[in-house]
């Protein structure tokens, strides 16, 4: 990948990667320094990677970086405790735009479920490619994903109701 190559990557995904990382993280702060590790991961092996395949592999390394920022800083919840967590959140609330509920609903999905969700109909991803950036076989990322919806709607019906 030429010098010229890269920076026309940077200009042309570096705004959807941020999304994607602030999306997840809930922090724009700590959203930017991933996606510019991953701009350094991916200048660091510039002469590796081809620049058609640039984008995956940066929401891969966004995605993997996430995922360790989560570990690191998070503790393993339970489902039962996840429940609860939602449950006290609709207590607290009353009413809701249709966009802030649909960005709760979102947020009270599981890591890999709401990141998955945040790849395909966000980012516009087809279920070969997340399965790609994740690790996960074309079934897995199937499943995940018709739970992470059926929970959404759970959670929006729930919410519209309040």
């Amino acid at each position: 990948m030429t010098t010229a190559e890269y920076n026309i990557i940077v200009r042309q995904w570096g705004p959807h990667l941020l999304r994607f990382a602030n999306r997840n993280l809930k922090n724009m702060d700590v959203a930017k320094d991933v996606v510019q590790d991953a701009f350094e991961v991916l200048w660091n092996k510039r002469d590796e990677i081809q620049a058609e395949k640039a984008r995956q592999y940066l929401f891969t390394v966004v995605f993997r970086k996430g995922i360790d920022i989560f570990r690191s800083i998070k503790p393993n919840d339970t489902i039962e405790e996840h429940h609860h967590q939602i449950t006290d959140s609709r207590a607290i609330d009353k009413t809701y735009s249709d966009k802030e509920i649909i960005e709760k609903a979102i947020a009270n999905l599981p890591e890999m479920q709401r990141q998955l969700v945040l790849l395909r109909d966000l980012e516009g991803y087809d279920y070969k490619e997340i399965g790609e950036i994740t690790g996960l076989s074309l079934s897995q990322v199937k499943v995940y994903l018709f739970r992470a919806r059926k929970t959404m709607k759970e959670t929006i019906t729930t919410l519209e109701a309040i």
